[in-house]
């Protein structure tokens, strides 16, 4: 899988297609050679930041949220993208988002054009035995 690849999914309001970004993070981590562990910190990295997503639109937006999967050699990046505004007091102490800066290593949110942005990053540990 190159760097230029991009994998794009876009899923409605709705918790019962968690499941299939949960799959197609798996998929591209596995292909990506990441460990066993690493792929199941991406999972539930994922999983929580869909959750927080839809619990936060669940009541103001019908319109489908899309992940933007963006594997490199060393890493994978999945950027959430929102087309509403979602209240960013509560981002930094939502337990979503703690979960998710535990299990990454690299974590963004941002807003975009009265929308709403985040970004996790997860390394591929390279264990040597030299």
């Amino acid at each position: 899988m190159s760097s230029e690849q991009t994998i794009e999914l876009t899923l409605p309001i709705n918790a019962a297609y968690i499941s299939a970004a949960r799959l197609t993070s798996s998929s591209i981590a596995n292909r990506l050679g990441f460990g066993i562990e690493e792929i199941e910190d991406i999972k539930t990295a994922v999983s929580e930041a869909c959750t927080f997503i839809i619990e936060k639109l669940s009541d103001s937006s019908k319109s489908p949220f899309k992940l933007k999967f963006k594997p490199n050699k060393n890493c994978v990046s999945i950027i959430f993208e929102v087309d509403a505004n979602i209240n960013f007091e509560f981002v930094n102490n939502e337990t979503s988002i703690l979960m998710i800066k535990a299990l990454m290593d690299e974590m963004k949110v941002d807003s975009k054009n009265n929308g709403f942005v985040m970004s996790i990053t997860k390394n591929h540990k390279v264990i040597s035995f030299d």
